[in-house]
């Protein structure tokens, strides 16, 4: 289901529902900065189909490298809650190991314990790329640029730091983010589904890989 994301904080009073180990710059590049009773907060407000409203937010005194998802206080049945947290997840890509918490699951105030197989994957790193790639110059990037800018929207894990065995000392994480760009006949590959195309150095992303972008709220509108 496409999600649209809005430039303005949302005007409608929100629950917490669940948690992720992920920044909200890994999902959206239209963050504001806004405060309500409890803090400051950054921010971004999306709405999916034509039903669905739901924000992410990071408070000043959240844990570091999380994001909250919010949906209107106005929705209180918890089946349907839990319904609409698993379709936003799924519509966002969020992977399951990357949720701290979600609603329908017991939770302990003050401990949050990040998964301990959340690690960097290549289905998660191909999308990454794509979305550092589409915000340069030509939607081109190198496959070091990518490596570069990854740990600004992805927290790396203790297991992402591990050296890789086939090339080590480099980190288990950058060979993540190498075969991304190296697998190019992966059938669930950017360049198997059209959304880039292998250059020299890297990869650019195309139209249909701008509109995929769009479609998974990424960008303004």
């Amino acid at each position: 289901m496409p999600i649209k994301v809005s430039r303005y904080p949302s005007e409608y009073s929100v629950e917490p529902h669940a948690i992720m180990w992920r920044m909200i710059s890994s999902y959206t590049t239209c963050i504001y900065e806004s405060e309500d009773d409890l803090d400051f907060y950054e921010g971004a407000s999306f709405t999916m189909g034509n039903a669905c409203q739901f924000s992410l937010r990071k408070y000043k005194g959240h844990p570091q490298n999380t994001c909250t998802l919010y949906l209107p206080s106005e929705i209180i049945d918890v089946k349907e809650i839990i319904g609409f947290v698993s379709e936003i997840v799924s519509a966002l890509c969020i992977p399951g190991y990357a949720i701290a918490w979600r609603r329908g699951v017991r939770f302990e105030y003050g401990k949050l314990d990040r998964p301990s197989n959340d690690r960097l994957r290549e289905s998660e790193a191909r999308i990454l790329a794509l979305k550092i790639a589409s915000q340069q110059q030509d939607r081109y990037a190198s496959t070091e640029f990518i490596k570069n800018s990854v740990p600004k929207y992805f927290p790396l894990s203790s297991i992402d730091l591990m050296p890789s065995e086939p090339r080590y000392p480099e980190p288990h994480w950058e060979q993540i983010v190498r075969n991304v760009i190296s697998h190019k006949s992966n059938p669930r590959g950017p360049f198997a589904l059209g959304y880039a195309t292998r250059t020299r150095e890297g990869l650019q992303v195309t139209d249909a890989g701008i509109g995929y972008l769009n479609s998974i709220g990424f960008f303004c509108d």
